[in-house]
């Protein structure tokens, strides 16, 4: 049975909501990261553009692989 604690997942979700969130960063506040203008900076928003692509990988993966087994077991 996968759950969210599945090691694989937790990494490969990791890691897609690094570079995914990185990128979303600096297309939304890259004005005020490269100036220098951390004052201006919303933090709520930064923690936010990583959880999303977590939230959003780790249920996909789940997801595919719930399917998978429903597939593997009603194989007759």
């Amino acid at each position: 049975m996968i759950t969210i604690c599945d090691k694989h997942i937790i990494k490969q979700s990791t890691k897609i909501a690094i570079v995914v969130g990185t990128i979303l960063n600096i297309i939304n506040q890259g004005d005020y990261i490269f100036n220098m203008m951390f004052e201006h900076i919303n933090y709520f928003k930064v923690g936010l553009t990583y959880v999303v692509p977590f939230c959003v990988s780790t249920y996909t993966a789940i997801t595919i692989n719930i399917k998978k087994q429903t597939k593997e077991n009603n194989v007759f």
